[in-house]
């Protein structure tokens, strides 16, 4: 077949060849640009996601300013939050890791549920904040509203920003990726946040972001076996030398990694980086070490000297919010787990909230009791506190008394075993004064960190068990008071502090500690001298 090739052709072809070329160049600049080495299947995906979200949430933010809905949703609900006047005395910090699709993922939550939640803080006049406005609030350099809170996630994972991002453009919410330093270098990472897309999220102005290690992330091993180790709180197994590390070693190799994921994100991001979650900060990470009691404590010692606060998950040992009177390096944030509904994480929020003097709790719903250990029960008018099987005692603590001062704290109880505490200026689960009840007996008690001391104690037959026994503790100044039927039976003297109410039960008998509390009164100890029946 004869081809017959003029000049116009051959310059129509190199033309045709050049616009293919560059409209190419240009596509895979752009992609570069947004998503970094992220492959070009899965950006395709996030940019149509992106998009779809975007427009979405756009129409949806717009239908809901225009209804009844969004009067509560975005204006009547802050109007009355600004006319009240009421300033936030602590913050909850909530932690997420990926927003996910599927729901059989048990450590995620899915977008759906997401967006319920979301919008149901929304709805009840929950707003966030930034990293800056939560360190001054703490520093005591800024007032906030009540019901501020900051929100984080962690890992720096694709899935915490593309899912999160336009649903917080339609709520006005702001969030904190805490950046694992080493992850976004990781070429062609479908999990991770890329270089550029972190950049990109920052230029929204609805994200900060924060330390996660530089590469404290990922399974190391403790021994030659390769079994698991944690990187901040276990010494890890040296295969050259055929041993572990040393504590000097180890301590070594946390502060590197710590002073080395802060550089890294300062001179890669240009924001100032001043606050750190620790890697598997919960019960079962940090806290839980394998082969090292004290790495834990030698990570806190070392961060702080780089961070000003390190996040770690709740565990039930203390508040769930946030106070500035604590000078702690550590803070705690709320983790939201997968199963929780908005109005069950709405539940949580509102029960951390700073509680008022006088208060009476009468057990018909929960309100904020937390279980340190042992097994607790609320319902049916009723707070029962069981020692697990294994344990000889059991203790709980109010959420939101943290704040309290001067008051006599009352209740009545089903007292049929053991020994029952009242505790009072509780500060966390190891550090609190306590009235203890043992039958013919009572004494005084003052624990901090963990460490009893024993400040008053007497026989008194009158203090007997029975199905309806009302005991108390009074703290005014330094003066801690034990009641028996509202009655002072004995009197001592201790540091002045302040914090919240607990209930605590012991028996020698391993599993046999039981109470049952039926109603709790509270009341400023200027009021408190008094029978309140």
């Amino acid at each position: 077949m004869y081809f017959h090739l003029t000049w116009q052709k051959f310059a129509m072809m190199v033309f045709v060849c050049f616009v293919l070329y560059t409209s190419l160049a240009g596509t895979a600049q752009i992609r570069a640009d947004r998503y970094g080495s992220t492959p070009a299947f899965a950006s395709v995906g996030l940019a149509l996601q992106e998009i779809w979200l975007h427009v979405r949430y756009a129409v949806e933010g717009s239908v809901l300013r225009g209804s009844q809905l969004a009067g509560a949703a975005f204006g009547f609900v802050n109007a009355e939050r600004t006319a009240a006047n009421s300033n936030a005395k602590a913050i909850p910090v909530l932690t997420y890791h990926r927003i996910v699709d599927e729901s059989g993922d048990l450590n995620n939550v899915t977008a759906a549920r997401f967006r319920d939640q979301m919008l149901t803080l929304k709805r009840a006049g929950w707003e966030t904040i930034t990293l800056r406005e939560y360190l001054d609030f703490m520093n005591r350099r800024r007032e906030l509203p009540e019901r501020s809170f900051l929100i984080t996630f962690d890992d720096g994972a694709k899935e915490s920003f593309y899912p999160v991002d336009p649903l917080f453009k339609m709520l006005g919410y702001e969030g904190v990726m805490y950046v694992i330093a080493q992850a976004p270098h990781i070429a062609e990472s479908t999990y991770y946040l890329s270089e550029p897309e972190i950049k990109r999220m920052l230029a929204t102005g609805r994200w900060e972001i924060g330390s996660h290690s530089y590469d404290g992330h990922r399974p190391y091993s403790s021994n030659a076996q390769g079994s698991s180790a944690i990187f901040f709180a276990d010494k890890l197994w040296i295969e050259s030398a055929g041993r572990l590390e040393s504590e000097a070693e180890f301590t070594k190799r946390v502060q590197e990694d710590l002073i080395r994921a802060r550089s890294e994100l300062e001179s890669t991001y240009g924001v100032k980086i001043d606050t750190f979650a620790f890697p598997l900060g919960n019960e079962t990470g940090v806290e839980g070490a394998a082969n090292f009691p004290a790495g834990a404590s030698i990570t806190e010692r070392e961060a702080a000297k780089i961070y000003t606060v390190g996040f770690l998950q709740n565990n039930n040992q203390t508040y769930t919010f946030n106070h500035p009177i604590s000078r702690s390096f550590i803070a705690r944030r709320i983790h939201v787990d997968y199963d929780w509904s908005g109005e069950r994480l709405l539940e949580e929020m509102e029960n951390g909230l700073p509680k008022n003097l006088p208060y009476e709790d009468d057990f018909s719903r929960d309100r904020g009791w937390l279980a340190a250990w042992g097994t607790l029960d609320l319902g049916r008018n009723n707070l029962s506190l069981q020692a697990d099987r294994n344990a000889s005692s059991a203790s709980a603590f109010l959420d939101g008394s943290a704040l309290w001062k001067d008051y006599s704290f009352d209740a009545s109880a089903r007292w049929t075993n053991g020994s029952v505490f009242l505790l009072a200026n509780l500060v966390d689960s190891k550090t609190y004064d306590s009235c203890a009840f043992s039958e013919g007996s009572v004494r005084i008690q003052s624990m901090v960190a963990g460490n009893t001391k024993t400040l008053a104690e007497k026989r008194d037959s009158r203090v007997a068990r029975g199905n309806d026994v009302r005991i108390g503790i009074r703290v005014h100044d330094a003066v801690i008071e034990c009641t028996w039927n509202y009655e002072s039976i004995l009197e001592a003297y201790d540091t002045e502090r302040i914090g919240g109410i607990g209930v605590q039960i012991w028996n020698p008998e391993i599993g046999t500690a039981a109470l049952q509390v039926s109603n709790i009164l509270v009341r400023p100890y200027a009021a408190s001298s008094t029978n309140p029946s």
